[in-house]
C-alpha cells in the first residue's frame, strides 16, 4: 500500500511539473511569435510610462566620453554577448549603446542585448556589414533599431533619432560616433530623410560610383541641405528606423540618418552647416 501511495505521489508530481513546463513554453512562444502589428500596442504602453518609470537596465543611455570609457564598455559588453561589434553614440540623445550583429537580420528584431524577448529589440548591424577598424568597414555600415511608431523624439531606442527633425537640434549636433574595439570613429551627418523601402539604401557593399549615387539620392531627399560632400573613397553610416509620417498603416517608408566617416586628425565643426529645404527645393531635386 505504501509503495502504491508513493507511486501515485510521483505521478502527480510529474504531471504538475509537465503542466508547468508546457505553460511556460507556450508563454515564451506567444511572446516570440507576436505579430508585427502588436508593436503598436506595446510601443504605446511603453512610451506612455517612459517618463513616469525608471529606465530598464538595458537599452538605455550609458555615459561613454573617452576612448577609455569606450574600451571598458565594449570589453564588458563583448563578455556578456559575443555578438557585440561596436558602440553607437548620438550626442544629446539617449542613444549610447552597444551594437550587435548576427548571422541574419532577424536575430535581434525582438531580442535585447542579453538574448531576452523585447518588443524594441536592440541596435544591430546588417549581417552583410564588415565591421572592425575603419580600413575593413563596408562602404555602407547599416544599423537598425526600433522606434515607438509615434515619431516621438523622446521615445525609446531609435525614436530618439526624430530629434533631427528639429532644425536647431540638427544644427547643433553634426556628428555621430560609431566605434569598435579597434577604432574610435566620428561620422559627419549629411542627410536626414524618409526613403521609400524601394530605395536600396541598405546595400552595404557598394562600388565607389554606387556609393556616391546613393549619397546623392539621400541628399536629394534630405529635409536639410548639408554642406558635406561624399566621394568614392568615403565610407558612410546609415541609421534606419520605422516612421508613421505617412500614416500608421504605411509600411513603405523609413526614417534615416546618414553620415560619412571623418578622416583621422580632421578638426571637428561646432555646428552643422545646413539649410532647411522648402517643399519647392525638394520637388526641384526630385
Amino acid at each position: 500500500m505504501k509503495k502504491f501511495l508513493v507511486a501515485i505521489g510521483v505521478l502527480l508530481f510529474a504531471a504538475a511539473l509537465a503542466f508547468t513546463g508546457f505553460t511556460l513554453v507556450k508563454m515564451i512562444q506567444k511572446q516570440q511569435a507576436a505579430p508585427a502589428s502588436a508593436q503598436d500596442d506595446a510601443a504605446s504602453a511603453a512610451s506612455s510610462t517612459a517618463v513616469a518609470l525608471p529606465q530598464p537596465e538595458l537599452g538605455v543611455y550609458k555615459l561613454v566620453e573617452t576612448e577609455m570609457d569606450l574600451l571598458e564598455a565594449l570589453d564588458y559588453e563583448i563578455k556578456q554577448n559575443r555578438d557585440t561589434v561596436g558602440w553607437l553614440i548620438v550626442p544629446n540623445t539617449q542613444i549610447s549603446n552597444s551594437v550587435l550583429q548576427a548571422h541574419d537580420n532577424t536575430a535581434y528584431l525582438r531580442t535585447d542585448e542579453r538574448h531576452q524577448p523585447s518588443i524594441y529589440g536592440c541596435y544591430f548591424a546588417d549581417y552583410t556589414c564588415s565591421i572592425g577598424p575603419r580600413e575593413v568597414l563596408s562602404p555602407n555600415t547599416v544599423i537598425y533599431g526600433h522606434s515607438d511608431l509615434k515619431d516621438n523624439p523622446d521615445g525609446p531606442r531609435f525614436s530618439q533619432l526624430f530629434k533631427f527633425t528639429d532644425p536647431e537640434f540638427a544644427r547643433q549636433n553634426p556628428y555621430i560616433q560609431f566605434s569598435t574595439i579597434d577604432d574610435f570613429m566620428d561620422w559627419e551627418i549629411f542627410a536626414v530623410f524618409y526613403p521609400n523601402v524601394d530605395m536600396n539604401y541598405i546595400e552595404t557593399n557598394l562600388s565607389g560610383s554606387e556609393l556616391v549615387a546613393l549619397a546623392n539620392e539621400a541628399k536629394a531627399q534630405s529635409i536639410y541641405d548639408y554642406d558635406v560632400t561624399v566621394g568614392e573613397t568615403d565610407k558612410i553610416l546609415t541609421l534606419s528606423t520605422c516612421t508613421v509620417k505617412y500614416g500608421s498603416n504605411d509600411y513603405e517608408h523609413r526614417f534615416v540618418v546618414m553620415a560619412k566617416l571623418v578622416p583621422e586628425g580632421t578638426e571637428k565643426k561646432v555646428n552643422a552647416d545646413l539649410k532647411e529645404k522648402t517643399s519647392t527645393d525638394q520637388q526641384t531635386e526630385e
